[in-house]
Parts: C-alpha cells; sequence; structure tokens
C-alpha cells in the first residue's frame, strides 16, 4: 500500500492551495477556485503564525456532508471527516469530493466497534480495510486514526506504528451527538475555541450541520484558520512520530542555533 510520510504529506498541502487540482479519474484539470470556491486560482497559504483550529467529523459519510462541504467551500476553511468504512460505499460521490476539495479523510474503524475490545489481527483489518477503500476511491493515504470512542490502548499504539499511522483523538467534546442542539453546540465550540484546538464533532447529524452555519463563519472572521489535523500538527516545523496519540497541537519545536 503506498505510504505517505507525514513532513512530506505537509509540503505538498501547502503547495497544492497554489496548484490546480486534478479531478480524479477524469484526466481534466480544474483551477482551485471551482473546487475550492476561490474567486482568485490561489488558496491562501497557511500561515503558522497565526491561529488554527482543527474541526474533525466522526461517522459519516452522511446525508447531511455535503451541506458541510459547501460551508467549508464559502468560508474557505479545511476540515478532517472520520469515515466509517462501511459507509463509504453509500455515498462514494460524497467521500470522493471530501478527498478532491482538500479536506482530510481518517480511518474510523470499518463498522464503529470499540477498536481496543479486539486483538490485534482483527483491529488491524478494521483498519487496514477501511484505509484500502478510501485509497481505491479517492487515491489518497490515509494517515490518521480517529479511534472510536476515543479508546486508546498500547496494541492500537502498536498497530498504529507499524501501519505508519497517528492516532487523533480530541481537545474539545462538543457532545452534538448526544444534545442535537444547533445552539448549545455552537457555544461549546466557541468555549473552548483556541489556537491548536482540535474539535470534535459528527457529521451524521444534520443539526451539527446547522451549528456550523454559524460555527464555521464566526471562527474564520476571529482570525482562525480552519485545518485538517495533520496541518494543525505538523504546522510550523512541526513533526508527528507513528503510533502516537495526539489531542491537540503541540508546541513549536526548538528553534535550532
Amino acid at each position: 500500500m503506498k505510504q505517505v510520510r507525514f513532513a512530506r504529506r505537509a509540503l505538498c498541502l501547502a503547495l497544492a492551495f497554489t496548484l490546480s487540482v486534478t479531478l480524479i479519474g477524469c484526466g481534466k484539470t480544474l483551477p482551485a477556485s471551482a473546487v475550492y470556491g476561490y474567486e482568485d486560482d490561489a488558496r491562501p497559504a497557511l500561515d503558522p503564525e497565526k491561529p488554527m483550529i482543527a474541526l474533525t467529523f466522526d461517522d459519516g459519510p452522511s446525508i447531511h456532508t455535503p451541506r458541510l462541504l459547501d460551508l467549508f467551500a464559502a468560508y474557505g476553511g479545511r476540515g478532517t471527516f472520520c469515515v466509517i468504512g462501511n459507509r463509504i460505499d453509500l455515498l462514494p460521490d460524497t467521500v470522493a469530493r471530501t478527498a478532491r476539495e482538500g479536506h482530510e479523510l481518517a480511518v474510523h474503524s470499518w463498522d464503529h466497534c470499540q477498536l481496543t475490545r479486539l486483538g490485534k489481527k482483527q483491529m488491524q483489518e478494521e483498519i487496514e480495510t477501511t484505509r484500502e477503500k478510501i485509497f481505491g476511491l479517492t487515491g489518497d493515504d490515509c494517515t490518521v486514526i480517529r479511534p472510536t470512542y476515543g479508546a486508546v490502548n498500547d496494541t492500537l499504539k502498536r498497530v498504529a506504528k507499524e501501519l505508519d499511522m497517528i492516532i487523533v483523538n480530541w481537545s474539545v467534546d462538543t457532545l452534538d451527538w448526544k444534545t442535537r442542539d444547533p445552539d448549545g453546540i455552537y457555544q461549546k465550540i466557541m468555549d473552548g475555541a483556541e489556537d491548536g484546538a482540535i474539535i470534535l464533532c459528527h457529521d451524521l447529524y444534520g443539526t451539527t450541520v446547522d451549528a456550523m452555519e454559524r460555527v464555521i463563519p464566526d471562527l474564520v472572521a476571529a482570525g482562525y484558520q480552519l485545518v485538517t489535523v495533520t496541518e494543525l500538527l505538523t504546522a510550523g516545523e512541526r513533526t508527528v512520530e507513528a503510533g502516537t496519540l495526539y489531542r491537540r497541537q503541540g508546541p513549536k519545536p526548538e528553534a535550532s542555533e
């Protein structure tokens, strides 16, 4: 399977902002503005000196995901979509669009079982099968695991390291799956908004996307760059290590003398 090193991937993501985007499988090239919703052909590069937040969405794809993608396109952000493998064939065009528009796809298991209750072989199958399904559809490799229920153990860390992947949880839990309250979801996010935060949401619910209609423009207006978790964790020459659990952006590396 194609392997993508994190440092190289972060560089490619940055370069992609100024390049045109080639649609998968059709051989046709469109300017970035046609895909991302920008008036210019160049998407602005990330500024590691400006605050960043990673909005992440679990349990999709769903019928609500396209509306969320429209919001990101309108306001210039990116998110990380942690997909369930057995849902991909329900909405393959949505998954392909998510990747095509520059968002990150992460593995959230094949069938939403709790990974830490499985043996190593079963755990690896849950991750690898989903990863291969995403790669077959989009041509992009996944390097991020979002563990179901946020549960992590030593076996999962070993599997992630062997697969050259990182594990990403969150620093802010919106509880959107529980409350289904757009106002409450909005307030949770705005109260927890800070540079380096990783926000847990679910695009499975229309009420979450209702909240995003206020969250995304308000975060952008407040000066936050909306980025993928890989962009967040590798910004400013930071590095990540396969098999490691991350909950938010870490400190910048010491400047070499």
